[in-house]
């Protein structure tokens, strides 16, 4: 698996999701890693480590990659429901 590139990984979770019938959401991925998913205040001395975040603003501290991958889950929520959201007037 650790010689797989990013775009290999993703079009085998794209297979294997339709197989499965399981909608793929993608979402930007920028700056999730030093993000606070509590607050969403955004530096890169929040990551104070590999495996280790602190936020500077609101004292969150989570294991990086959890802090990270609720980030990325909120987005993804967040693109989700706005494509599920009606973007017409009401009463038109």
């Amino acid at each position: 698996m650790h010689s797989w590139s990013f775009d290999q990984l993703g079009q085998f979770i794209v297979y294997k999701a339709t197989m499965a019938g399981v909608p793929v959401v993608y979402v930007d991925p920028a700056y999730t890693s030093q993000m606070c998913a509590e607050c969403g205040y955004t530096d890169k001395n929040n990551r104070v480590s590999h495996g280790s975040f602190t936020c500077r603003s609101c004292g969150h501290a989570q294991h990086a990659d959890r802090n990270a991958s609720r980030n990325i889950a909120q987005r993804g929520n967040a693109v989700w429901n706005a494509g599920r959201e009606s973007r017409v007037p009401v009463g038109a």
